[in-house]
């Protein structure tokens, strides 16, 4: 079909399909026939799973999705919509759908859920789009927009009201998106209705992730750096406002909260270790025995092959990866090879102290970098920093951050550990600060359970309530030795 391959560009971002000069819009019919066509949903479900985590398999909690999703199916009336949810993981909070009707939910969703109402409510949602035909319209209008904004630029040739064009349409599809997400709320509120569940859980499951982005803000602020990549976009006062409306005229219904929690107990949160733990300002890694902390200020965030950190303003970047172990017989020649093709001038020098390595310094007009290749044990390991802006702590960032590099310790062992969702019944409102002293967070693990139980303060807990705790696992992860931030080579 000729609006397959527009179709996939833009929904996997692979090309801009308006740049091309013979583009034709295509109509809503079209796009949904192309989108729902059997390859390309496979290829889009393919994408989905694998930028996600892959798929997560905890047997009672994807027996309540698939229930609820058939509950919630069976109200619409309508033929031919999912009924299949693929559980996702991945610690972000979200929940997905696409063009052919697919569901996704990462774990990290059903972790942040606090009753049967809550999930059956972000599932209701994605139906919603999919009902809607959403994805189809939004790619229609995406084509639509990059095509006039094309030929703006041919018309005048000139930048500025390019530029200006295409800010306009931004604005535009975000406008777009905001009336579909209270389209597909409202969709949601009824299919709730009709099935029985409380709708007010709709509301509750827009608070919780509230909550939750509250709870990362001020982690970042804390830090004094950016937000974690695991908050997820807050919902809009609009939103919540249209939704609480909607539901104080359909209240009422199920919540199922201690089947539903009993479904989730053991299930995964935050990082599945196999690429290592971050902890506050640390990394950790079972596998590669090896930890290293970032300096105040800095948040570090985990990649398919490196960890990164990123200073407060996007002033300063950091790069932590390993090597091949070859080259730790002469540091100082890996790194020479790292920058042959450097054509700027690089000063070497030996890394100070009992530690085997060496450090390039690169200055110029527009910055500074440091890359450092350092020696830990058996293994081999580069440290990169950059910045468009350093300030005066930038030398002694990097210093610093190059002597917390060390082999794991005691004082590691218990942190560097997966952490899962644990259902307890609460004794009274100490409760929480005891479960936070054990999560492995003691210095924000409170205001993260509070957050996970959709509660405002401890004073809100009732004595005897289940609630959700969490724990380190007692044995190492059974992936400990897959690295995935080990690419290999110099």
């Amino acid at each position: 079909m000729r609006f397959v391959w527009l179709f996939v560009a833009l929904a996997l971002g692979g090309c801009n399909a308006a740049n091309q000069s013979s583009l034709v819009t295509p109509t809503i019919a079209e796009v949904q026939q192309a989108a729902t066509s059997p390859w390309v949903s496979r290829t889009l479900e393919t994408d989905v799973v694998r930028r996600f985590g892959g798929a997560y398999s905890h047997p009672p909690a994807e027996a309540m999705l698939q229930e609820t999703l058939q509950d919630l199916t069976r109200a619409s009336g309508i033929e031919g919509l999912p009924q299949r949810v693929i559980l996702l993981d991945s610690a972000i909070y979200n929940a997905a759908a696409l063009p052919n009707g697919q569901l996704f939910v990462t774990r990290g969703m059903l972790a942040l859920a606090n009753d049967r109402s809550e999930i059956a409510a972000a599932l209701a949602h994605e139906l919603g789009h999919v009902i809607a035909r959403h994805s189809a319209q939004r790619v229609v209008a995406r084509a639509q927009a990059q095509a006039d904004a094309q030929n703006v630029a041919r018309t005048f040739g000139d930048p500025e009201i390019t530029r200006a064009t295409v800010s306009a349409y931004q604005q535009s599809l975000a406008a777009f998106s905001r009336e579909k997400e209270i389209e597909a709320d409202r969709i949601a509120v009824d299919l709730l209705r009709k099935a029985g569940y409380d709708t007010v859980g709709a509301l509750r499951m827009m608070q919780s992730l509230d909550r939750m982005n509250a709870f990362y803000a001020n982690l970042a602020r804390v830090q004094r750096a950016p937000s974690s990549p695991l908050a997820s976009h807050p919902t809009t006062t609009e939103r919540v406002e249209a939704t609480r409306k909607l539901v104080a005229a359909a209240s009422g219904g199920r919540t199922d909260r201690e089947r539903y929690l009993a479904s989730i107990s053991g299930i995964a949160f935050g990082e599945t270790g196999r690429g290592g733990f971050v902890r506050g300002r640390s990394f950790l890694h079972r596998g590669l025995d090896i930890a290293i902390t970032m300096p105040q200020g800095y948040v570090v965030r985990g990649y398919a092959d490196a960890v990164g950190a990123v200073k407060q303003g996007g002033k300063s970047v950091m790069i932590f990866r390993r090597m091949a172990d070859g080259v730790a017989g002469d540091p100082e020649a890996a790194l020479r090879l790292l920058l042959s093709r450097a054509n700027v001038p690089v000063t070497i020098t030996p890394l100070g102290g009992s530690q085997r390595g060496a450090m390039a310094a690169i200055d110029t007009r527009t910055g500074k970098s440091r890359l450092a290749v350092v020696v830990v044990g058996a293994r081999v390991y580069r440290l990169f920093m950059t910045s468009s802006a350093p300030d005066g702590a930038f030398d002694r960032d990097f210093s610093e951050t190059i002597a917390t590099l060390r082999n794991l310790g005691p004082q590691d062992e218990r942190v560097a550990r997966q952490q899962a969702v644990r259902i307890v019944r609460a004794e009274g409102p100490g409760a929480l600060a005891r479960l936070a002293a054990q999560s492995g967070d003691p210095d924000h693990g409170l205001q993260l359970l509070l957050a996970l139980n959709g509660l405002r303060s401890a004073a809100d807990l009732r004595p005897g309530a289940q609630i959700k705790a969490l724990e380190l696992g007692d044995a190492p992860i059974a992936n400990a030795t897959a690295q995935p931030v080990t690419a290999q080579g110099s």
